[in-house]
């Protein structure tokens, strides 16, 4: 979201991708502190999951025509 704040369209969507991508890795990376698997297993396995996730909920609302629009 804070992507939008500063930039519009193609741009602000590209970085949100990214910065949400890099905190969902971070985020499975740092599971490993309590898991022992490894730092790169566990944060591709969060940011797969976080992206797919966010592609069927994007999917859905595509599916029954809401949009959210600013």
């Amino acid at each position: 979201m804070a992507p939008y704040f500063a930039l519009a369209g193609l741009p602000a969507i590209i970085a949100s991708l990214l910065a949400s991508g890099m905190a969902l890795f971070l985020i499975g990376a740092g599971t490993t502190l309590f898991t022992g698997r490894g730092a790169v297993f566990s944060g591709m396995r969060q940011l797969l999951v976080g992206f797919a996730a966010a592609g069927v909920t994007f999917g859905i609302g595509k599916l029954i025509g809401i949009a959210v629009t600013g």
